[in-house]
C-alpha cells in the first residue's frame, strides 16, 4: 500500500510541475499609453531633437481619443507648437492610424499615421505629410 502511495504522490507532483506555456505573467504590447517622440528622420535624414523637442507626444486613450502635444525652442523657451485633441481608429490589418481633429488655425483634418507598429517600450509611424503618396516622415516614441 505504501509503494502505490508513494507513486500517487510522485504522479501528482510530475503533473504539478508540468511547464504552461500559457504563462499569465506576459505582457503585451498596447497602443493605450502616451509615447514621447525620441526620433524623427525626415527624407530618411536624421533630424537634430533638442531635449524641447522629446517633449513633444502623442497619448492613445482606451475611448478612442487621443492627445498630442510638439515643441519648439523660441530663443531659449521651449513653447507648445502644436496642441491637437480628436479621435483615432487603427486598422490592425493595413497598420494604419487615422486621427481625426479640428485644428484652430485649418479647422477639421484627418491625418494617416502609416507602417505603425509597437512593442512594450516603443512606437514607430511613417506620415506623408503632403498626400503625394510617399512618407516624408518616420518617427519612433518611446513609452513614458
Amino acid at each position: 500500500m505504501r509503494k502505490y502511495l508513494l507513486s500517487a504522490i510522485l504522479i501528482f507532483g510530475l503533473i504539478s510541475c508540468s511547464s504552461d506555456n500559457n504563462n499569465s505573467n506576459d505582457v503585451q504590447p498596447s497602443l493605450i499609453n502616451k509615447w514621447s517622440l525620441e526620433t524623427w528622420k525626415y527624407n530618411n535624414n536624421n533630424q537634430s531633437l533638442t531635449s524641447c523637442d522629446k517633449q513633444g507626444y502623442i497619448k492613445f486613450n482606451s475611448n478612442g481619443t487621443f492627445e498630442r502635444k510638439d515643441y519648439y525652442n523660441n530663443n531659449g523657451n521651449c513653447e507648445i507648437e502644436g496642441n491637437d485633441n480628436g479621435t483615432y481608429t487603427y486598422d490592425t490589418t493595413n497598420n494604419k492610424i487615422t486621427l481625426n481633429y479640428t485644428d484652430v488655425n485649418n479647422g477639421t483634418q484627418t491625418e494617416v499615421l502609416n507602417n505603425v507598429s509597437f512593442t512594450i517600450t516603443k512606437l514607430n509611424y511613417t506620415w506623408d505629410e503632403d498626400n503625394n503618396g510617399s512618407d516624408e516622415h518616420f518617427l519612433e516614441f518611446l513609452k513614458n
